[in-house]
């Protein structure tokens, strides 16, 4: 009789897997220059085609740190990746804004500043920016420097990057090295992580090579992120599919130690479902929570700081889908304890879009997981025999001093639900009221960090430099 597969047999089956891919079909390498400088860094080449075996995959991985200490701009938002419980960002990647009935417009440059402040005012999120709301008012060529000035001038947390071009990637170390005091400041810790993916099936292209260059020689941080989905770009076979993504986030973080030793890494599988019906990715359903799963589980193997998805969901506007596929997403990605889960708040329609009305609740959706995820403090104190014995058999608690002094920290009390009376509202009038209330709450409190003037006069000189002045973009 077959003896069922444990949870750790099936783990190391993946990792046979991923790693017979990188030595026996290797990944393909779609730019002249990078062939070359690979196989000088001692990259085994063939074709144009680079490929791992299993003792230069040990050699490689054992010099990535196993966490690491993301430095902020103000010390009290410093983030450990890959100890302690799950750190969150928001949505990235979206260049639409999707309202709560469904419609769908272009994202502009105050729509991205504004989920930059939200973000600042949540006390869940310690790192901010990225591609909060790609801006379609700014020349594509220039938006990378527009948000990410956004993050380092309206906010003090740990930042996101983005990929791009060398020039592009240059631009943004030099701001964040202006930003933080210089480059020396810059070199010494890390301070922005780059998120790169592979254009699968198990190919690496020019600008996620560039991004790689330049973020490690910088030594900040690079999160491998594989967007592999099943049935189209990938296998239909999760299992397949897992291995085939966990070969490209091992060769990403394989090529980062090869262009410096050390660099900070995050492995990522940001693995999809697909509707086979439309051949669309699907990230709400449970295939993609179930590989959230085991990228946990892989990069727990290998000893590597992990990302995954959070609030994800297929679903097109506010709605029961939205909230339940958001729900289970996140909730396996924090029960997992995923080092850094990305898409934390605001996503809609497959990436499609952000929500500022989603973001809200899912910022919701966050603290009712912790409340979970905290557990039961059992102790003699909070077992409080004494306050039964004195309540007594047919007492009542709520009037008691006990609960008086706890009522407001210790229940849970949602700010967005529907309870007691909806004051001639109809329910969606009265959600949305309770959510633009919150948001409008947020946006109010919301003070600008302070910042050097010479910082700021520098970073603002650099900006003009580059073509963005005040004309086109709103300098501080």
């Amino acid at each position: 009789m077959n003896k069922e597969v444990t949870v750790d047999g099936k783990i190391e089956k993946l990792n046979h897997m991923a790693l017979q891919i990188l030595e026996e079909i290797g990944i393909r390498i779609l730019s002249e220059p990078y062939i070359k400088i690979l196989a000088e860094k001692g990259g085994q080449i063939k074709g144009r085609r680079i490929f791992f075996d299993r003792k230069q995959v040990n050699e490689l991985l054992e010099k990535a740190p196993g966490s690491f200490r993301l430095r902020a701009v103000n010390p009290d938002h410093d983030m450990e990746i890959g100890k302690g419980r799950s750190k969150i960002a928001a949505g990235y990647g979206c260049a639409s804004i999707i309202d709560a009935d469904g419609k769908a417009r272009n994202s502009l440059y105050r729509d991205h500043l504004e989920l930059v402040k939200l973000v600042h005012q949540s006390p869940l999120f310690s790192i901010n920016g990225g591609i909060l709301a790609q801006p379609t008012d700014i020349v594509a060529d220039k938006s990378h420097l527009a948000m990410h000035y956004a993050s380092l001038v309206y906010s003090d947390k740990c930042i996101m990057g983005m990929p791009g071009t060398k020039e592009h990637m240059d631009d943004l170390m030099t701001l964040t090295a202006i930003r933080f005091g210089g480059e020396d400041l810059l070199t010494e810790s890390p301070r922005v992580v780059t998120m790169v993916s592979p254009v699968s099936p198990l190919q690496f292209d020019e600008m996620l090579l560039n991004s790689i260059e330049i973020a490690a020689r910088f030594k900040q941080p690079i999160m491998a992120s594989p967007g592999v989905a099943a049935g189209t770009t990938g296998p239909i076979d999760l299992a397949s599919n897992i291995a085939m993504a966990t070969a490209e986030a091992l060769g990403v973080i394989l090529i980062t130690q090869m262009f410096n030793p050390g660099t900070p890494v995050i492995f990522g599988l940001q693995c999809y479902g697909a509707d086979m019906t439309t051949g669309n990715i699907s990230i709400g359903s449970p295939a993609y929570a179930l590989q959230a799963k085991y990228c946990a589980a892989m990069g727990k193997f290998y000893g590597l700081p992990t990302r995954a998805g959070g609030t994800t969901t297929d679903a097109k506007s506010l709605s029961a889908q939205a909230g339940y596929e958001s729900m289970f997403s996140m909730f396996t990605a924090m029960q997992n304890n995923v080092s850094l889960i990305v898409h934390g708040a605001g996503i809609l329609d497959s990436f499609a879009g952000i929500s500022f009305e989603k973001f809200i609740i899912d910022l919701e959706i966050i603290q009712m997981i912790r409340f979970y995820l905290d557990d039961l403090d059992v102790c003699d104190e909070t077992l409080n025999f004494d306050l039964i014995k004195e309540v007594g058999p047919g007492g009542l608690f709520l009037t008691s001093m006990d609960t008086m002094k706890k009522c407001r920290t210790l229940s849970w009390t949602s700010d967005i639900n529907l309870q007691g009376g909806l004051s001639n509202l109809t329910s969606e009038e009265k959600l949305l009221k309770n959510i633009n209330e919150i948001r409008r709450k947020m946006l109010d409190t919301y003070q600008q960090p302070e910042i050097d003037n010479n910082i700021l006069k520098e970073m603002n000189q650099f900006m003009t430099a580059k073509g963005l002045d005040t004309v086109t973009f709103p300098l501080s």
